[in-house]
């Protein structure tokens, strides 16, 4: 597992990583995993619109805020991703809770649903989580900040962009 801050001195270093673990071979498959209904699970809906709308990568992203994957249509989602983008890579985008809020941790694929604390179902060949909140006994989810929602988002979307459009005859200059 890495675990990043979001400030700009790690977003090429966060970028990096995403890099590295990508395969050429095919167009990967951003499952961003999250709900509108409530600021600390809207991160990965926030980060699809941003990769669309914003940078329009060359990959594919599911999830946004039109259409929110969450643990109801799940399944649904995977069982389509995988029918339609077979040969792809599937990075899971979720929100979690843990010790470290404000950073980005990249690791091997995970339970989509809060990234860690209300494990779904196992998903990806690896993750991008944000920690948006402290883990503990009594989580409140009206207690997490927006701007700290948005500047996680932020963060990992300029980052995916960044790895996306690297050919491999380039470099992220670290």
């Amino acid at each position: 597992m890495q675990l990043f801050n979001c400030d700009e001195e790690n977003l090429k270093n966060f970028a990096y990583e995403i890099y590295r673990k990508l395969k050429p071979s095919a167009r990967p498959v951003f499952l961003c995993v999250g709900s509108d209904k409530f600021v600390c699970d809207s991160m990965a809906p926030i980060v699809a619109e941003m990769l669309t709308k914003k940078y329009n990568i060359n990959a594919y992203v599911y999830g946004g805020l039109d259409y929110n994957i969450n643990g109801r249509n799940l399944n649904v989602a995977i069982n389509y991703i995988e029918s339609q983008h077979p040969e792809s890579q599937i990075i899971l985008v979720d929100a979690t809770v843990g010790d470290n809020v404000g950073k980005v941790e990249v690791c091997a694929g995970t339970f989509a649903g809060m990234g860690k604390l209300i494990p779904i179902k196992k998903i990806g060949n690896f993750s991008i989580l944000a920690v948006v909140g402290k883990k503990e006994k009594t989580f409140d989810l009206n207690t997490v900040r927006l701007a700290n929602v948005y500047n996680l988002s932020k963060f990992i979307a300029k980052g995916i962009a960044m790895a996306i459009s690297v050919t491999r005859y380039d470099k992220i200059c670290l």
